[in-house]
Formats: C-alpha cells, structure tokens, sequence
C-alpha cells in the first residue's frame, strides 16, 4: 500500500558538538531515529538535506535504514569520549585503551544505532577466550566490559542528546566476562612503617609523603592538590575537597565528587605544623610532589633499604600483587579498623561511598587480636622528619654544617642530593 502524507524529509540539522549534520528519521515501526551524516560540511546545506531526504525515503519505503549511511561504533565512540573528556572524567584516557585494543576489532565498523544483542555476546566470548590463553587479566576484561556497557548505556539515555541514537540497550541482560580470583591487596604493620620512617638513607621528602599519605589514608592525587587553607589546626581535620589530574596536575574533584573531613591524628600534628612553618601556611602541602611513575618504585625501594622484606609485600603472582603506592591508603584505614574505630567514622573518613567497602578494612582487622598486630599511628621523632636531620654515613663535622642551614630555605631536592652523596662516599 503506498504511504501517504507529506514527503519526508529527514529535517536535517548541524549539530555543533559533534560537528555533523544529522538526520532525524521517521521509522515504519513508529518514533524517529537520528542518523549521522559524517563527511558532509557544515555549509554543504544543499547535500545535507538531499541525503537526508534519501535516507528518510528508504527507511519509509523499505523500511530499514542503510548501514552505509549510519554512524560506526568507532566514530560514535570518538564523539562519546570527547564528551566525556568535556566533563572533566580521568578514566577517558584509559577507555580510549580499553576500546581501541579490544572492543573497536569486534565492533568498530558495525553502525552504533543497530548492533545486535549477538555482536556484544561475541564480545564477552572473546575476553573469556583472551583470559584463559593468559593474554588477558580478568580484571581488565572486566573493566573492557564496562567501557562496552556504559557505551551502550549513554546511547540510549546520555544527557548529550546528540549521543542518543538506540532505543534499546543490546547489552542489557547479557553475562559480562567470567571473574577470576581477586588478589589480595598489601598493607603495612606499624612496626615496618616505623622502619621505613627510621631508615636514614630514606630521603626525608619521601619518610614525609609516606607518613601524611598514611595518617591521613588519602588518595596520591588528593595529597598532591591538597592545601594549607584545608588544614584546620584549631579544629584538628583536613578537608579532603579536590584531587590533582593526573595528565595536568590541576585541581578537580575527588574521586567520589564528595568532600570529607579527615581527623588528624596526634601523632601527626607535629610534622604538619613544622611543614606549616616551613610553607608559611600558604600553597600546597606538599610542593612539589614527585612524578607519579616513581611513587610505587620509591615505597618499594626504599622499604628494601629499611629491611621490611615481608613476602607479601612484594609478591607479584595470580593470588598476590605487590605494594603500590596506594595501600598506604589501605594501610591507614586497616590500622582505624584493628584500633576498632566506629565503622561509619571510618567509612565517611576515607569516602567510601558504600559501607561494605569499609567492611573488607574491618574483617581483615578481626584477623588481629591483642599486640600481635603493634600499635597503629605512632608518634615519630619529628628529628627523623627534618630536612637538615643528622644525615646517615657523615662525620659530626660534616653534620654540625647543618645547623648553619635555615630549614626555610630549603628546597625539595637537597635531602635526597644529600642521599646520594651518602651512597656515592659509601661505594667509593
């Protein structure tokens, strides 16, 4: 039967954000469907609406849209990540991975607004094909399918209209990778932290960043943006607000987007008033912090140098991974949890959004019973955290030069060029 009613036309229209015209299709099944029109230039009118009406015409006469004339998964994708990249979200950088590796081979050239439900079931059977051959970690399968999920997700319902181009989600309802073993995560006990701390040839800069990061159970990026201003000695709490990015080392939201007050522990008080001497209370508390790539390399080097050899600690195989420089943030929040802090404390405490993540803290903790575990958050001799402290391997000659030396006009550097002196005498 011939369809009547006016011609369609497709109504194109330019959409600046993702720069392309696109065409908004009325389908025989009901509802429109927008369709990009990639390749046509914004003052190319004329062959805009041509195309447009092309297309309107064959999803009304043959009801179905031409794949060559739909938006790829690839080229969807570069929209959506850039989208994502406006908002300010980190992980973009490591999606752009994920999908270009693994998820662009399976879905690349299939148009966005009509993969299959088929297509991302292939997927999933291809991570799980990718795991057991060992090419592949269970987690970062996991993490592929993620990217694939939210995909999906955002092209059904995204706040930026122009991502929108399905009314069903094909990922719906389809079982993601199979999960592995987790590895269990490494954590200090007081007494290898008070090791590490106590070791001389350990650059005083880094005994610094280790204590705050582990007093204070803060992510590196929020200790590299935090503040003197977010210091509240009167009231005794950090205001943990803001994190560093990790591309331009400027300021933006923690990683949950929520503000938390950390209590300062006694212990830490004195080093972070003498650091708030040094600084006259004014910029970032720790400026500048090192480059990233070497915080989980110093921690385990300089453990080494302090003799804290624990296996667990260094152990890199299917059930155990190595520290990193971030279980100095597990480490603090396990030593509230075997202190027996009150959980919600400890929960709003370290941001965690949901209880049940303070509760892994709280269950290792019940492995601990009486003085087998030593006494979390200890004081140390703020000696051992002064820049110009007795430094290890020089006469008392040597040493008495430092107490010439104003602690003010120090700089980052001169406590581990002094470290490096030390081991240069020693290997001579």
């Amino acid at each position: 039967m011939t369809q009547m009613g006016r011609p369609p036309t497709g109504c194109p229209k330019w959409d600046p954000d993702a720069k392309q015209w696109i065409a908004r299709i009325l389908m025989p099944s009901g509802g429109r469907r927008p369709v990009h029109m990639p390749g046509i230039a914004e003052h190319e009118t004329d062959r805009a609406h041509a195309t447009a009406k092309r297309v309107a015409l064959r999803a009304r006469n043959g009801g179905f849209v031409p794949a060559a004339s739909l938006e790829t998964v690839n080229e969807w994708f570069e929209r959506w990540a850039s989208a994502r990249e406006a908002k300010g979200l980190a992980s973009v950088r490591n999606d752009r991975g994920r999908f270009t590796k693994w998820i662009s081979p399976a879905l690349g050239t299939e148009p966005m607004a009509t993969v299959p439900r088929r297509k991302l079931e292939e997927l999933v059977q291809s991570l799980d094909r990718s795991v057991r051959a060992d090419a592949l970690a269970w987690k970062t399968a996991t993490n592929v399918w993620g990217v694939a999920t939210k995909m999906f997700t955002d092209a059904c319902r995204s706040k930026v209209l122009s991502l929108r181009c399905r009314d069903e989600n094909p990922a719906r309802d389809v079982e993601g990778p199979d999960r592995g073993a987790e590895r269990s995560g490494a954590y200090l006990f007081p007494s290898e932290f008070e090791a590490l701390l106590r070791c001389e040839r350990v650059p005083v800069r880094w005994k610094r960043i280790f204590m705050l990061t582990t007093y204070l159970y803060v992510r590196g990026g929020e200790l590299e943006a935090l503040e003197w201003n977010s210091v509240s000695f009167e009231h005794g709490y950090v205001l943990i607000h803001q994190s560093a990015d990790a591309s331009t080392g400027l300021a933006k939201a923690t990683k949950t987007k929520d503000v938390r007050k950390v209590p300062i522990e006694p212990s830490l008080l004195p080093l972070l008033r003498k650091m708030h001497i040094e600084a006259n209370g004014q910029g970032r508390v720790v400026a500048p912090m090192p480059p990233r790539e070497e915080w989980a390399e110093r921690l385990r080097k300089y453990l080494g140098w302090a003799g804290v050899t624990r296996s667990d600690l260094f152990a890199d195989d299917a059930i155990r991974r190595q520290i990193s420089f971030h279980d100095l943030r597990h480490t603090g929040i396990t030593w509230r949890a075997v202190r027996g802090d009150e959980p919600l404390k400890v929960m709003r405490a370290a941001g965690h959004d949901d209880l049940r993540t303070t509760q892994r803290y709280i269950n290792e903790a019940q492995t601990f019973e009486g003085p087998s575990f030593g006494l979390p958050f200890r004081a140390v001799p703020i000696e051992q955290l002064s820049t110009f402290g007795r430094t290890f391997g020089l006469s008392d000659a040597d040493n008495s030069i430092r107490s010439q030396i104003t602690e003010q006009s120090q700089r980052p550097y001169v406590d581990e060029f002094r470290t490096a002196l030390v081991e240069l005498a020693a290997a001579a």
